[in-house]
Protein backbone atom coordinates (compact mmCIF):
# COMPACT_ATOMS: atom_id res chain seq x y z
CA UNK A 1 0.00 0.00 0.00
CA UNK A 2 1.12 3.56 -0.45
CA UNK A 3 2.39 5.44 2.11
CA UNK A 4 -0.15 8.81 2.92
CA UNK A 5 2.58 10.76 1.08
CA UNK A 6 2.01 8.87 -2.34
CA UNK A 7 -1.62 8.72 -1.79
CA UNK A 8 -3.29 11.50 -4.29
CA UNK A 9 -6.71 11.82 -3.30
CA UNK A 10 -8.98 13.89 -5.83
CA UNK A 11 -11.74 11.74 -7.24
CA UNK A 12 -13.04 11.84 -10.77
CA UNK A 13 -16.78 12.31 -11.17
CA UNK A 14 -18.81 11.94 -14.43
CA UNK A 15 -22.08 13.70 -15.23
CA UNK A 16 -24.39 10.86 -17.23
CA UNK A 17 -28.17 11.25 -17.74
CA UNK A 18 -30.79 12.48 -20.35
CA UNK A 19 -30.65 14.80 -22.98
CA UNK A 20 -31.71 18.70 -22.02
CA UNK A 21 -32.21 17.34 -18.15
CA UNK A 22 -29.37 20.48 -17.16
CA UNK A 23 -26.07 18.63 -17.06
CA UNK A 24 -23.94 21.01 -19.05
CA UNK A 25 -25.72 23.87 -16.88
CA UNK A 26 -24.75 22.35 -13.45
CA UNK A 27 -21.38 21.85 -14.23
CA UNK A 28 -21.10 25.64 -15.49
CA UNK A 29 -22.18 26.47 -12.76
CA UNK A 30 -19.99 24.25 -10.92
CA UNK A 31 -17.29 25.70 -12.63
CA UNK A 32 -18.49 29.74 -11.38
CA UNK A 33 -19.09 30.65 -15.32
CA UNK A 34 -21.10 33.38 -15.63
CA UNK A 35 -22.39 31.22 -18.64
CA UNK A 36 -22.57 27.97 -20.30
CA UNK A 37 -20.51 27.37 -23.25
CA UNK A 38 -23.28 27.43 -26.03
CA UNK A 39 -23.22 24.04 -27.60
CA UNK A 40 -24.45 23.04 -31.19
CA UNK A 41 -28.01 21.89 -31.65
CA UNK A 42 -28.10 22.70 -27.72
CA UNK A 43 -26.48 19.30 -26.82
CA UNK A 44 -22.75 18.48 -25.72
CA UNK A 45 -20.99 16.63 -27.70
CA UNK A 46 -17.57 16.14 -26.72
CA UNK A 47 -16.31 14.66 -23.73
CA UNK A 48 -14.61 17.16 -21.78
CA UNK A 49 -13.04 17.19 -18.23
CA UNK A 50 -12.37 19.47 -15.57
CA UNK A 51 -10.92 20.75 -12.33
CA UNK A 52 -12.85 22.68 -9.35
CA UNK A 53 -12.07 23.22 -5.77
CA UNK A 54 -14.46 22.40 -2.70
CA UNK A 55 -13.79 24.03 0.58
CA UNK A 56 -14.64 21.87 3.33
CA UNK A 57 -13.93 22.30 7.44
CA UNK A 58 -10.96 20.45 6.78
CA UNK A 59 -9.77 22.61 3.98
CA UNK A 60 -10.16 22.74 -0.03
CA UNK A 61 -10.43 19.53 -2.17
CA UNK A 62 -10.04 19.29 -5.67
CA UNK A 63 -12.40 17.20 -7.53
CA UNK A 64 -12.18 16.16 -11.31
CA UNK A 65 -15.17 16.33 -13.35
CA UNK A 66 -16.09 14.42 -17.04
CA UNK A 67 -19.04 15.92 -18.65
CA UNK A 68 -20.66 13.18 -20.96
CA UNK A 69 -22.59 14.04 -23.63
CA UNK A 70 -26.65 13.06 -23.04
CA UNK A 71 -27.71 11.46 -26.38
CA UNK A 72 -28.75 8.66 -27.10
CA UNK A 73 -26.14 8.38 -30.14
CA UNK A 74 -23.24 8.90 -27.59
CA UNK A 75 -23.64 5.63 -25.56
CA UNK A 76 -20.15 4.03 -26.02
CA UNK A 77 -18.91 7.53 -25.24
CA UNK A 78 -21.36 7.70 -21.82
CA UNK A 79 -20.15 4.20 -20.98
CA UNK A 80 -16.35 4.48 -21.03
CA UNK A 81 -17.00 8.29 -19.37
CA UNK A 82 -18.53 6.11 -16.18
CA UNK A 83 -15.78 3.74 -16.41
CA UNK A 84 -13.02 6.48 -16.07
CA UNK A 85 -14.70 7.84 -13.09
CA UNK A 86 -14.71 6.90 -9.78
CA UNK A 87 -18.32 8.43 -8.72
CA UNK A 88 -21.17 9.19 -11.08
CA UNK A 89 -23.57 11.88 -10.92
CA UNK A 90 -27.11 10.88 -12.02
CA UNK A 91 -28.81 13.47 -13.56
CA UNK A 92 -32.65 13.88 -13.22
CA UNK A 93 -34.96 16.72 -14.35
CA UNK A 94 -37.29 17.00 -11.08
CA UNK A 95 -39.56 18.53 -13.66
CA UNK A 96 -39.01 15.27 -16.26
CA UNK A 97 -38.22 12.27 -14.39
CA UNK A 98 -36.42 9.29 -15.94
CA UNK A 99 -36.05 8.85 -19.65
CA UNK A 100 -34.52 6.22 -21.94
CA UNK A 101 -30.86 7.98 -21.80
CA UNK A 102 -31.45 8.03 -18.03
CA UNK A 103 -32.11 4.20 -17.57
CA UNK A 104 -29.33 3.89 -20.36
CA UNK A 105 -26.79 6.01 -18.33
CA UNK A 106 -27.70 3.98 -14.75
CA UNK A 107 -26.59 1.19 -16.86
CA UNK A 108 -23.17 2.59 -17.55
CA UNK A 109 -22.67 2.99 -13.90
CA UNK A 110 -23.47 -0.35 -12.53
CA UNK A 111 -21.34 -1.94 -15.67
CA UNK A 112 -18.48 0.27 -14.07
CA UNK A 113 -19.68 -0.87 -10.17
CA UNK A 114 -18.54 2.33 -9.36
CA UNK A 115 -21.10 4.95 -6.35
CA UNK A 116 -23.19 7.41 -7.85
CA UNK A 117 -25.49 9.99 -6.65
CA UNK A 118 -28.50 11.10 -8.29
CA UNK A 119 -28.94 14.83 -9.22
CA UNK A 120 -32.60 15.99 -9.44
CA UNK A 121 -32.11 19.01 -11.22
CA UNK A 122 -34.13 21.92 -12.56
CA UNK A 123 -35.48 22.34 -8.69
CA UNK A 124 -36.41 26.30 -9.28
CA UNK A 125 -38.94 25.55 -12.32
CA UNK A 126 -42.44 26.22 -11.14
CA UNK A 127 -42.96 22.76 -12.81
CA UNK A 128 -40.63 20.76 -10.57
CA UNK A 129 -41.62 18.13 -8.59
CA UNK A 130 -39.00 16.26 -6.58
CA UNK A 131 -41.12 13.58 -5.27
CA UNK A 132 -42.74 12.71 -8.02
CA UNK A 133 -39.57 12.59 -9.46
CA UNK A 134 -38.33 10.27 -6.59
CA UNK A 135 -40.84 8.01 -7.54
CA UNK A 136 -39.71 7.49 -11.05
CA UNK A 137 -36.63 6.52 -10.28
CA UNK A 138 -37.86 4.03 -7.60
CA UNK A 139 -39.73 2.30 -10.39
CA UNK A 140 -36.88 2.32 -12.15
CA UNK A 141 -34.98 0.58 -9.60
CA UNK A 142 -33.13 3.26 -7.89
CA UNK A 143 -33.50 2.64 -4.44
CA UNK A 144 -32.92 5.96 -2.30
CA UNK A 145 -31.67 6.89 0.60
CA UNK A 146 -34.85 6.95 3.42
CA UNK A 147 -36.94 5.43 0.92
CA UNK A 148 -35.42 2.00 1.65
CA UNK A 149 -32.23 1.94 -0.30
CA UNK A 150 -28.81 3.20 0.23
CA UNK A 151 -28.22 5.80 -3.11
CA UNK A 152 -27.90 9.28 -1.99
CA UNK A 153 -29.64 12.37 -3.63
CA UNK A 154 -29.84 16.09 -3.58
CA UNK A 155 -31.74 18.53 -5.64
CA UNK A 156 -30.22 21.14 -7.23
CA UNK A 157 -30.45 23.91 -9.59
CA UNK A 158 -27.49 24.89 -12.35
CA UNK A 159 -29.20 28.21 -12.80
CA UNK A 160 -29.21 29.84 -8.84
CA UNK A 161 -26.99 27.22 -7.49
CA UNK A 162 -29.42 25.80 -5.23
CA UNK A 163 -28.17 22.54 -3.81
CA UNK A 164 -24.75 22.62 -5.20
CA UNK A 165 -22.70 22.94 -1.68
CA UNK A 166 -24.46 19.79 -0.72
CA UNK A 167 -24.01 18.06 -4.05
CA UNK A 168 -19.89 18.95 -4.20
CA UNK A 169 -20.58 17.64 -0.26
CA UNK A 170 -21.78 14.43 -0.96
CA UNK A 171 -19.07 13.64 -3.52
CA UNK A 172 -16.09 14.49 -0.63
CA UNK A 173 -17.89 12.55 1.43
CA UNK A 174 -18.29 9.29 -0.61
CA UNK A 175 -14.86 9.78 -1.59
CA UNK A 176 -13.45 9.26 1.75
CA UNK A 177 -15.98 6.71 3.25
CA UNK A 178 -14.77 4.24 -0.14
CA UNK A 179 -11.46 5.48 0.42
CA UNK A 180 -11.01 6.77 -3.04
CA UNK A 181 -7.36 7.76 -4.14
CA UNK A 182 -4.48 6.49 -6.18
CA UNK A 183 -1.01 5.98 -5.81
CA UNK A 184 0.79 8.93 -7.71
CA UNK A 185 4.19 6.85 -7.51
CA UNK A 186 3.23 4.12 -9.35
CA UNK A 187 3.43 3.28 -13.04
CA UNK A 188 1.64 5.77 -15.22
CA UNK A 189 -2.08 4.09 -15.40
CA UNK A 190 -4.92 6.72 -18.27
CA UNK A 191 -7.79 6.04 -19.88
CA UNK A 192 -8.21 8.25 -23.26
CA UNK A 193 -11.65 10.04 -23.35
CA UNK A 194 -10.98 12.02 -26.49
CA UNK A 195 -8.85 12.38 -29.30
CA UNK A 196 -8.96 14.95 -32.13
CA UNK A 197 -7.02 16.10 -35.23
CA UNK A 198 -5.31 19.61 -36.15
CA UNK A 199 -4.01 20.74 -39.33
CA UNK A 200 -1.80 22.30 -37.67
CA UNK A 201 -1.11 20.54 -33.81
CA UNK A 202 -1.51 17.29 -35.12
CA UNK A 203 -3.18 14.49 -33.33
CA UNK A 204 -4.15 15.10 -29.74
CA UNK A 205 -6.36 12.82 -26.62
CA UNK A 206 -7.20 14.23 -23.15
CA UNK A 207 -6.95 11.54 -21.00
CA UNK A 208 -7.93 10.86 -17.06
CA UNK A 209 -4.79 9.28 -15.37
CA UNK A 210 -5.84 6.23 -13.01
CA UNK A 211 -2.38 5.67 -11.75
CA UNK A 212 1.12 7.86 -10.98
CA UNK A 213 2.16 10.80 -12.05
CA UNK A 214 2.37 12.12 -16.11
CA UNK A 215 5.83 13.58 -16.50
CA UNK A 216 7.45 15.33 -19.85
CA UNK A 217 9.68 12.27 -20.35
CA UNK A 218 9.49 9.35 -22.47
CA UNK A 219 6.36 7.94 -24.80
CA UNK A 220 2.89 7.60 -23.99
CA UNK A 221 1.51 4.72 -25.62
CA UNK A 222 -1.90 3.84 -26.37
CA UNK A 223 -3.07 1.34 -28.23
CA UNK A 224 -2.18 1.62 -31.65
CA UNK A 225 -1.00 5.09 -31.17
CA UNK A 226 2.52 6.70 -29.62
CA UNK A 227 3.42 10.32 -28.04
CA UNK A 228 6.81 11.88 -27.40
CA UNK A 229 6.06 13.06 -24.15
CA UNK A 230 7.49 16.48 -25.07
CA UNK A 231 4.18 18.70 -23.62
CA UNK A 232 1.52 18.24 -21.58
CA UNK A 233 -1.11 20.67 -20.98
CA UNK A 234 -4.07 20.69 -17.87
CA UNK A 235 -7.76 21.02 -18.31
CA UNK A 236 -7.14 25.01 -18.56
CA UNK A 237 -5.05 24.55 -21.05
CA UNK A 238 -1.67 25.49 -19.47
CA UNK A 239 1.55 24.16 -20.02
CA UNK A 240 2.78 21.95 -17.70
CA UNK A 241 5.75 19.51 -16.74
CA UNK A 242 3.72 17.02 -14.74
CA UNK A 243 0.39 16.12 -14.13
CA UNK A 244 -0.71 13.42 -11.30
CA UNK A 245 -3.18 10.57 -10.94
CA UNK A 246 -7.02 12.11 -10.42
CA UNK A 247 -6.91 14.90 -13.14
CA UNK A 248 -7.04 15.11 -16.44
CA UNK A 249 -4.24 15.76 -19.04
CA UNK A 250 -3.63 16.51 -23.25
CA UNK A 251 -1.60 15.02 -24.62
CA UNK A 252 -0.51 16.12 -28.39
CA UNK A 253 1.40 14.56 -31.20
CA UNK A 254 0.01 11.05 -31.45
CA UNK A 255 1.18 9.37 -34.39
CA UNK A 256 -2.44 7.89 -35.15
CA UNK A 257 -5.91 8.53 -33.76
CA UNK A 258 -5.98 6.72 -30.03
CA UNK A 259 -9.69 5.05 -29.65
CA UNK A 260 -11.71 6.23 -26.68
CA UNK A 261 -11.74 4.10 -23.66
CA UNK A 262 -8.15 2.86 -24.48
CA UNK A 263 -5.23 2.40 -21.61
CA UNK A 264 -2.55 4.81 -21.89
CA UNK A 265 1.08 3.95 -20.22
CA UNK A 266 4.55 5.74 -20.45
CA UNK A 267 7.50 3.93 -21.52
CA UNK A 268 11.15 5.09 -21.66
CA UNK A 269 11.76 5.68 -25.70
CA UNK A 270 10.18 5.69 -28.36
CA UNK A 271 11.94 2.57 -29.02
CA UNK A 272 10.20 0.72 -26.22
CA UNK A 273 6.70 2.61 -27.54
CA UNK A 274 7.00 0.95 -30.66
CA UNK A 275 7.89 -2.23 -29.82
CA UNK A 276 4.64 -2.23 -27.78
CA UNK A 277 2.63 -1.22 -30.61
CA UNK A 278 4.04 -4.02 -33.10
CA UNK A 279 2.82 -6.33 -30.03
CA UNK A 280 -0.77 -4.64 -29.69
CA UNK A 281 -3.67 -6.06 -32.10
CA UNK A 282 -4.99 -3.43 -33.95
CA UNK A 283 -9.08 -4.06 -33.87
CA UNK A 284 -10.11 -5.00 -37.37
CA UNK A 285 -12.37 -2.17 -38.87
CA UNK A 286 -14.07 -3.96 -41.13
CA UNK A 287 -17.27 -1.83 -43.02
CA UNK A 288 -20.64 -1.48 -41.17
CA UNK A 289 -23.48 -3.07 -43.14
CA UNK A 290 -27.08 -2.42 -42.28
CA UNK A 291 -28.88 -5.55 -42.13
CA UNK A 292 -31.56 -5.44 -44.85
CA UNK A 293 -33.61 -7.64 -46.93
CA UNK A 294 -31.77 -8.46 -50.00
CA UNK A 295 -33.63 -8.71 -53.83
CA UNK A 296 -33.26 -8.43 -57.21
CA UNK A 297 -34.47 -4.74 -56.67
CA UNK A 298 -31.56 -3.96 -54.79
CA UNK A 299 -28.61 -1.96 -54.12
CA UNK A 300 -24.98 -0.73 -52.30
CA UNK A 301 -24.60 2.68 -51.49
CA UNK A 302 -20.61 3.08 -50.62
CA UNK A 303 -20.01 5.69 -47.58
CA UNK A 304 -16.96 7.92 -46.65
CA UNK A 305 -17.72 9.45 -43.03
CA UNK A 306 -15.10 12.09 -41.51
CA UNK A 307 -15.94 13.56 -38.15
CA UNK A 308 -14.19 16.12 -35.94
CA UNK A 309 -13.32 13.89 -32.81
CA UNK A 310 -13.15 9.97 -32.56
CA UNK A 311 -16.45 10.02 -30.13
CA UNK A 312 -17.77 11.89 -33.04
CA UNK A 313 -17.21 9.72 -35.54
CA UNK A 314 -18.29 6.74 -33.48
CA UNK A 315 -21.96 8.41 -32.45
CA UNK A 316 -22.02 8.69 -36.52
CA UNK A 317 -21.49 4.86 -37.17
CA UNK A 318 -23.73 4.52 -34.70
CA UNK A 319 -26.86 6.71 -36.17
CA UNK A 320 -26.21 4.81 -39.71
CA UNK A 321 -26.63 1.92 -38.21
CA UNK A 322 -29.98 2.63 -37.10
CA UNK A 323 -31.10 3.73 -40.70
CA UNK A 324 -32.56 0.93 -42.72
CA UNK A 325 -33.45 1.33 -45.92
CA UNK A 326 -35.05 -2.02 -47.57
CA UNK A 327 -33.97 -1.82 -51.25
CA UNK A 328 -30.49 -0.05 -50.65
CA UNK A 329 -27.88 -1.90 -48.23
CA UNK A 330 -25.34 1.24 -47.07
CA UNK A 331 -21.83 0.24 -46.42
CA UNK A 332 -18.69 2.32 -45.03
CA UNK A 333 -15.82 1.51 -46.87
CA UNK A 334 -13.83 4.23 -45.68
CA UNK A 335 -13.84 6.19 -41.61
CA UNK A 336 -11.38 9.11 -40.21
CA UNK A 337 -11.07 12.06 -38.52
CA UNK A 338 -10.22 15.56 -39.94
CA UNK A 339 -11.59 17.82 -42.84
CA UNK A 340 -12.73 15.54 -45.87
CA UNK A 341 -9.74 15.45 -48.33
CA UNK A 342 -8.62 14.63 -51.78
CA UNK A 343 -7.81 11.40 -50.85
CA UNK A 344 -10.50 10.58 -48.66
CA UNK A 345 -12.61 11.21 -51.94
CA UNK A 346 -10.22 9.04 -54.08
CA UNK A 347 -12.07 5.71 -51.87
CA UNK A 348 -14.97 6.15 -53.47
CA UNK A 349 -13.82 6.49 -57.20
CA UNK A 350 -15.47 3.46 -59.33
CA UNK A 351 -18.56 3.21 -56.93
CA UNK A 352 -21.81 4.30 -58.18
CA UNK A 353 -23.88 5.56 -55.85
CA UNK A 354 -21.19 7.04 -53.34
CA UNK A 355 -21.49 9.62 -50.72
CA UNK A 356 -18.77 11.10 -48.58
CA UNK A 357 -20.84 13.12 -45.46
CA UNK A 358 -18.81 14.82 -42.15
CA UNK A 359 -19.85 16.13 -39.04
CA UNK A 360 -18.28 19.24 -37.59
CA UNK A 361 -16.01 19.19 -40.65
CA UNK A 362 -14.52 21.02 -43.61
CA UNK A 363 -13.51 19.84 -47.41
CA UNK A 364 -10.72 20.36 -48.83
CA UNK A 365 -11.53 21.97 -52.31
CA UNK A 366 -9.77 19.96 -54.16
CA UNK A 367 -11.64 17.33 -52.40
CA UNK A 368 -15.00 18.87 -53.59
CA UNK A 369 -13.88 19.77 -57.22
CA UNK A 370 -12.45 16.07 -57.48
CA UNK A 371 -15.97 15.10 -56.26
CA UNK A 372 -18.09 16.70 -58.39
CA UNK A 373 -16.33 15.56 -61.09
CA UNK A 374 -16.63 12.15 -60.62
CA UNK A 375 -20.41 12.17 -59.36
CA UNK A 376 -19.61 11.65 -55.69
CA UNK A 377 -22.24 13.84 -53.41
CA UNK A 378 -20.75 15.26 -50.74
CA UNK A 379 -22.80 16.83 -47.49
CA UNK A 380 -21.43 17.83 -44.10
CA UNK A 381 -23.88 19.35 -40.88
CA UNK A 382 -22.57 20.46 -37.89
CA UNK A 383 -26.01 18.70 -35.86
CA UNK A 384 -25.65 14.70 -35.87
CA UNK A 385 -29.44 14.11 -36.22
CA UNK A 386 -29.53 16.77 -39.61
CA UNK A 387 -26.67 14.60 -40.95
CA UNK A 388 -28.69 11.33 -40.28
CA UNK A 389 -31.89 12.63 -41.45
CA UNK A 390 -30.20 13.89 -44.38
CA UNK A 391 -28.78 10.10 -44.92
CA UNK A 392 -31.79 8.54 -44.26
CA UNK A 393 -33.67 10.50 -46.88
CA UNK A 394 -30.95 9.99 -49.63
CA UNK A 395 -30.68 5.88 -49.16
CA UNK A 396 -34.49 6.33 -50.00
CA UNK A 397 -34.36 8.33 -53.03
CA UNK A 398 -31.06 6.43 -54.10
CA UNK A 399 -32.88 3.03 -53.68
CA UNK A 400 -34.93 1.62 -56.63
CA UNK A 401 -38.58 2.09 -57.03
CA UNK A 402 -40.22 -1.44 -55.57
CA UNK A 403 -41.88 -3.71 -57.91
CA UNK A 404 -44.87 -2.42 -58.53
CA UNK A 405 -47.85 -3.92 -56.61
CA UNK A 406 -45.80 -5.11 -53.62
CA UNK A 407 -47.26 -1.53 -51.89
CA UNK A 408 -50.25 -0.62 -51.99
CA UNK A 409 -50.33 2.70 -49.84
CA UNK A 410 -48.09 4.36 -47.33
CA UNK A 411 -49.88 5.34 -44.14
CA UNK A 412 -49.04 7.91 -41.26
CA UNK A 413 -50.26 6.81 -38.08
CA UNK A 414 -51.13 10.24 -36.10
CA UNK A 415 -52.45 9.09 -33.06
CA UNK A 416 -52.50 5.87 -31.13
CA UNK A 417 -56.03 5.42 -29.13
CA UNK A 418 -55.97 1.53 -27.10
CA UNK A 419 -55.04 -1.68 -27.44
CA UNK A 420 -57.27 -5.17 -26.41
CA UNK A 421 -54.95 -7.58 -26.55
CA UNK A 422 -53.33 -7.85 -29.69
CA UNK A 423 -55.73 -5.48 -31.42
CA UNK A 424 -54.22 -2.03 -31.80
CA UNK A 425 -56.54 1.26 -32.05
CA UNK A 426 -55.28 4.06 -34.28
CA UNK A 427 -55.39 7.34 -36.19
CA UNK A 428 -53.86 7.76 -39.26
CA UNK A 429 -53.79 9.39 -42.78
CA UNK A 430 -53.08 8.08 -46.28
CA UNK A 431 -49.72 9.67 -47.54
CA UNK A 432 -49.93 7.61 -50.93
CA UNK A 433 -52.13 4.99 -52.80
CA UNK A 434 -54.68 3.42 -50.87
CA UNK A 435 -55.70 0.92 -48.32
CA UNK A 436 -58.00 -1.49 -47.42
CA UNK A 437 -59.88 -3.55 -45.19
CA UNK A 438 -57.73 -7.25 -44.87
CA UNK A 439 -54.01 -5.48 -46.07
CA UNK A 440 -51.50 -7.07 -44.08
CA UNK A 441 -48.83 -3.74 -42.73
CA UNK A 442 -45.46 -3.49 -42.25
CA UNK A 443 -44.79 -1.34 -39.03
CA UNK A 444 -41.98 1.41 -39.80
CA UNK A 445 -40.31 3.57 -37.21
CA UNK A 446 -37.85 6.15 -38.33
CA UNK A 447 -36.48 3.86 -40.94
CA UNK A 448 -36.59 0.67 -39.43
CA UNK A 449 -39.08 -2.49 -39.51
CA UNK A 450 -40.29 -2.95 -36.13
CA UNK A 451 -43.12 -5.53 -36.88
CA UNK A 452 -45.78 -6.59 -38.96
CA UNK A 453 -49.92 -6.85 -38.61
CA UNK A 454 -52.95 -7.14 -40.24
CA UNK A 455 -56.15 -4.33 -40.73
CA UNK A 456 -58.87 -5.97 -39.34
CA UNK A 457 -61.48 -2.76 -39.02
CA UNK A 458 -61.06 0.35 -41.28
CA UNK A 459 -63.35 3.33 -40.32
CA UNK A 460 -63.69 6.98 -42.25
CA UNK A 461 -66.04 9.50 -41.16
CA UNK A 462 -66.58 6.78 -37.49
CA UNK A 463 -68.29 4.81 -40.14
CA UNK A 464 -67.28 1.65 -41.20
CA UNK A 465 -65.58 1.77 -45.08
CA UNK A 466 -63.90 -1.05 -46.58
CA UNK A 467 -60.88 1.38 -47.94
CA UNK A 468 -59.05 4.50 -47.71
CA UNK A 469 -57.89 6.74 -50.38
CA UNK A 470 -54.76 9.05 -50.80
CA UNK A 471 -55.22 12.15 -48.58
CA UNK A 472 -57.94 10.52 -46.55
CA UNK A 473 -58.11 10.39 -42.71
CA UNK A 474 -59.20 7.58 -41.16
CA UNK A 475 -59.45 4.95 -38.02
CA UNK A 476 -58.23 1.57 -38.02
CA UNK A 477 -57.77 -1.63 -35.49
CA UNK A 478 -54.54 -3.48 -36.69
CA UNK A 479 -53.96 -7.04 -35.64
CA UNK A 480 -50.41 -7.24 -34.36
CA UNK A 481 -47.87 -8.52 -31.33
CA UNK A 482 -45.48 -5.20 -31.76
CA UNK A 483 -46.38 -2.25 -30.84
CA UNK A 484 -47.57 1.22 -32.83
CA UNK A 485 -46.55 4.65 -31.86
CA UNK A 486 -48.01 7.62 -33.21
CA UNK A 487 -45.13 8.56 -36.00
CA UNK A 488 -44.84 5.46 -37.33
CA UNK A 489 -45.24 4.58 -41.02
CA UNK A 490 -47.14 1.70 -42.09
CA UNK A 491 -46.65 0.43 -45.64
CA UNK A 492 -49.64 -1.98 -47.24
CA UNK A 493 -49.98 -4.20 -48.96
CA UNK A 494 -51.75 -7.75 -50.16
CA UNK A 495 -52.52 -10.22 -47.98
CA UNK A 496 -50.66 -13.90 -49.25
CA UNK A 497 -53.37 -16.07 -50.56
CA UNK A 498 -54.02 -19.16 -48.32
CA UNK A 499 -53.36 -22.66 -50.28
Amino acid sequence: MPSSEQKHVQPVVAIVGHIDHGKTTLLDYIRKSAVAAKETGGITQKVSAYEVEHETPEGKRAITFIDTPGHEAFQKMRRRGAAAADIAILIVAADDGVKPQTIEAHKAIADAGIPFIVAFTKIDKETANIERAKESVMKHEIYLEGLGGDVPFVGVSGKTGAGVPELLDLIVLIADVKGISCDATAPVEAIIIESSRDPKSGIAATAIIKKGTLRTVGCAVAGNALAPLRMLENFAGEKVKEISCGKPARITGFSDEPSIGTLLVTVASKKEAEKLIAEYKKPAHGAIAVKTDDNENHITTRLLIKADTTGSLEALEHEIGKISQERNTLLVVSRGIGAIAENDVKTLIGFSPALAIGFNVKVEPVAKDLAERQGIVVETKDIIYELADWLKEKAKELAPEPPKDSVLGEVQVIRYFSTSGSKHVIGGKVISGAIALGNMVTINRRGIDVGSGKIVNLQAQKTDVSSVSEGKEFGAQIATKADIIAGDTLYAKLAPHKK
